[in-house]
């Protein structure tokens, strides 16, 4: 445990990574807490984007804001987009937004700093870029919106530059002064609570001359991005993605209301912590009884006095040094605890030992036959037979070694991951060469292919490597929706041209305008809207429905089908004149039955998507390469996550067939559960069969035969998709009444058991439910224990 302390200590990396996951639990855990309700955001949400027009937005859009804004009264305005002089073609209105700046004489203009070094507690930076504006009037005033990322969020107050010093945005839109040079921000609250409106939500207001603008006098407005495409964001305790206007925000409200983290004490902490964590060892040693009590109130104190220091009195503590080796140590002596527990069970019996013996056995046996067979010098079709049987028996139970030996994943050739199109192929290779001459131009792209095959991926490719690139790409399941629907979603519509038409509302073809989009599923369209696809081909014009107006587009069209659009030409169901204008380049995907060489590639791929740390078995890698994939990599993905979630249930880091659907697994190996059900239709379920199963299978405990036979049961239960009827059959195998009716008393007793618990636990959600259930689950085997979950939801949802 001090080793652990040591290495904390000496990689302050580790350290500081720690303790921000500490504190932000301790924040969480407080909650948020409301921020200065004297500053407002106006930002441009991606939805405000696409409305006003591309990015860069045109700085007389500003200008206007700014404008309105200075009349309402407001104290103060930050504008925390960095205003390019690089952009040219918005050069023409900088004079313009310097005057209304100049007018106001409220407004804060952001900058940029290069590359920001510290140095005795001062900031230095190589370089300032300032906003176009500044360029004009030097007098403008200007904060840089730079953020160092180390031991938290750290803004340097001051940043110092050759001759020149620049504040931070925040501390400069606050008219504050400090002796501090930085802050570390404490995030009191998410975006979603922050005081806010869209630019386009403020536009309505002024255009309806709210009562609401009201509220903006006397405020400190901060103008930033939301667009998490264009937007900087950072994560925060309470945000995934919180934009940098909100990062600023909630900096100024730190400023404004003194409450961003103080470190002050954090260097003497790193000295002081390791000491009290050596008082507790040495009072740990001292006492014999109550270890568990003594780690209970330790660990709840020091989590109570950490939260009130870093949650509610805002100080940054080296808080790892403490808790990981204190957990570390509660750890080891908890698995030292349940080894120890375990050394004193008897009658526990490993499986995979059993399988191992029960091979060795039948090899054993199968050598003595073939010696008897040898030395009798005749033929005997009974021996033959017996030594066939024996053989088969031998392969399974060799395919099981396979299941717990780790595949080395290797492909023949490279696998290259081409936007997402994993391949080692040398059919995908012809493809992508397809993809990477097809995209520089503007032709209509068809895609043909199985579904499952990738379609969206190389339309996605396709945009990437156009001239398009940096355009929208919109995406539309033409299967999926009616044709109204299809053509209100494609072309968009006018107010009061439908039923629910409340406001104007752009089509996909608007939204995709300069860019691309992309009709999946072209094949199950009705020819009535196949003409109104052709005219967009043909001249570009789109006609919104309800309205009279047509105005045109500039989209570049990319079609996908997994139908043979040749024959529905044939058949009169697809438009032969839209056909050709789909069809200037096709590209067609291979199925994955097809370029089998792409599985380990592609299996490897899933695997390190999901799990990086999940392994796969040398059987499963066999199996996945010899099934036939009717839905194609689709197919192969979902079967993967499926396969890492059941073997994630059992707490293992390996894939094994029993994670594979059915399907997949052609000849089903052995395992303990299949000895285990063999046995008992052999002994035809009778009463004394567990007794019987237990003694044959290597003298152990009853309780594992018969809570695997439980197990069994659920399972056969959840894939017969809770059919009572059919799990009884599917158990017995057998056509005898007597043996049908031994299990179905068997399966009934299993779910009256639940059924008589579920009276006594009244009215829970599932997890309340399961914690009640732990009994059931005690000695069920992990493998088993997903089909219980299912059971119980099914019995909670009746």
């Amino acid at each position: 445990m001090l080793l652990t302390v040591l290495i904390i200590i000496a990689l302050p990396q580790i350290r500081t990574a720690a303790d921000e996951r500490i504190e932000n639990f301790f924040i969480q855990a407080r909650g948020e807490i409301r921020p200065d309700t004297n500053i407002i955001i106006i930002h441009f949400s991606e939805e405000d984007i696409a409305r006003i027009g591309p990015w860069p937005i045109k700085r007389n859009y500003y200008a206007l804001l700014i404008n309105q804004l200075s009349s309402l009264g407001v104290k103060k305005i930050g504008l925390e987009v960095f205003l390019s002089s690089r952009f040219v073609t918005q050069s023409v209105y900088d004079n313009l937004l310097t005057n209304v700046i100049q007018k106001s004489g409220k407004v804060v203009l952001s900058s940029v700093a290069g590359k920001i070094t510290e140095y005795k507690n001062n900031f230095f930076t190589d370089s300032l870029s300032f906003p176009s504006p500044k360029l004009i009037d030097d007098d403008l005033l200007t904060g840089h919106i730079n953020y160092l990322q180390e031991n938290g969020i750290e803004i340097p107050l001051i940043l110092n530059s050759n001759n020149l010093t620049e504040k931070a945005f925040s501390y400069q839109v606050s008219d504050l002064q400090t002796n501090e040079n930085y802050i570390y921000v404490n995030f009191v609250s998410s975006w979603k609570s922050l005081r806010k409106y869209s630019s386009l939500e403020f536009a309505e207001l002024v255009y309806n001359q709210s009562p609401l603008l009201n509220n903006f006098k006397d405020k400190i407005i901060l103008i930033g991005i939301s667009d998490p495409k264009i937007a900087q964001t950072i994560s925060t305790p309470f945000d995934d993605q919180l934009p940098g206007v909100g990062l600023h925000l909630l900096a100024l409200d730190n400023l404004l209301q003194s409450r961003n983290f103080n470190d002050d004490f954090y260097s003497s902490s790193l000295i002081i912590l390791p000491f009290l964590l050596l008082g507790f060892i040495f009072l740990r040693n001292l006492i014999n009884k109550k270890i568990v009590l003594l780690y209970s109130v330790t660990f709840v104190f020091c989590l109570a006095v950490s939260f009130i220091l870093i949650a509610l009195l805002n100080f940054k503590l080296p808080t790892s040094i403490f808790f990981i080796p204190l957990i570390f140590l509660i750890v080891f002596e908890s698995i030292s605890y349940f080894l120890q527990g375990q050394k004193e069970l008897r009658g526990a019996i490993d499986e995979t030992t059993l399988l191992r013996n029960l091979l060795n056995s039948k090899e054993n046996e199968l050598l003595k036959l073939q010696v008897q067979l040898n030395e009798s010098g005749t033929e005997s079709t009974q021996l033959a037979e017996k030594i066939e049987s024996l053989r088969n028996d031998i392969e399974k139970l060799k395919e099981n070694e396979d299941d717990k030996l780790k595949a080395s994943i290797k492909a023949e050739r490279k696998p290259e991951d081409f936007f997402g199109l994993v391949y080692a192929s040398n059919s995908m290779s012809e493809v992508i060469d397809l993809i990477k001459k097809a995209a520089p131009t503007d032709s209509t792209v068809l895609i043909t292919g199985e579904s499952g095959t990738g379609k969206e991926l190389v339309a996605k490719a396709i945009h990437s490597l156009s001239k398009r690139s940096d355009k929208n790409f919109i995406a539309v399941n033409c299967g999926a929706l009616t044709d109204s629907l299809l053509e209100s979603e494609l072309f968009g519509h006018v107010r009061g041209s439908f039923t629910g038409a409340i406001s104007d509302k752009p089509g996909r073809f608007d939204l995709a305008d300069e860019g691309t989009i992309f009709l999946d599923e072209i094949g199950e369209t009705t020819e009535n809207f196949q003409v109104k696809i052709l005219r967009v081909l043909q001249s570009g014009e789109i006609e919104k429905v309800g309205s009279t107006k047509v105005h045109k587009v500039n989209v570049r069209v990319i079609a996908a089908t997994n139908k043979n659009l040749t024959e529905l030409v044939k058949e009169k169901k697809f438009r032969e004149d839209l056909y050709y204008r789909l069809n200037v380049i096709t590209i067609e995907l291979p199925p994955l039955r097809d370029r089998k060489e792409d599985i380990n590639s592609l299996v490897d791929s899933f695997i390190r998507k999901e799990n990086p740390e999940m392994n796969i078995s040398k059987a499963v890698m066999q199996a996945l390469n010899d099934y036939d994939w009717r839905g194609n990599v689709r197919e192969l993905e979902s079967v993967i996550k499926r396969s890492i979630i059941f073997a994630k249930s059992e707490n293992r880091n390996l894939i094994q067939l029993s994670d594979l659907p059915r399907e997949i697994v052609k000849e089903a190996k052995y395992n303990f559960e299949d000895l285990v059900l063999e046995s008992l239709r052999s002994k035809k379920f009778s009463h004394s069969s567990i007794v019987e199963t237990a003694k044959e299978l290597g003298n152990i405990n009853r309780t594992t035969i018969s809570e695997n036979f439980r197990g069994i049961v659920f399972k056969t239960l959840v894939e017969n998709d809770f059919d009572v009827e059919k799990t009884i059959s599917t158990i017995s195998n057998n056509n005898d009444n007597e043996v049908s009716k031994r299990v179905q008393q068997k399966v009934t007793t299993f779910l009256n058991n639940i059924d008589k618990d579920l009276l006594k636990t009244g009215h829970l959600e599932f997890e309340g439910l399961r914690k009640k259930f732990a009994s059931k689950y005690k000695n069920l085997p992990a493998r088993f224990h997903y089909y219980l979950d299912e059971v119980l939801r099914k019995k909670l949802s009746l």
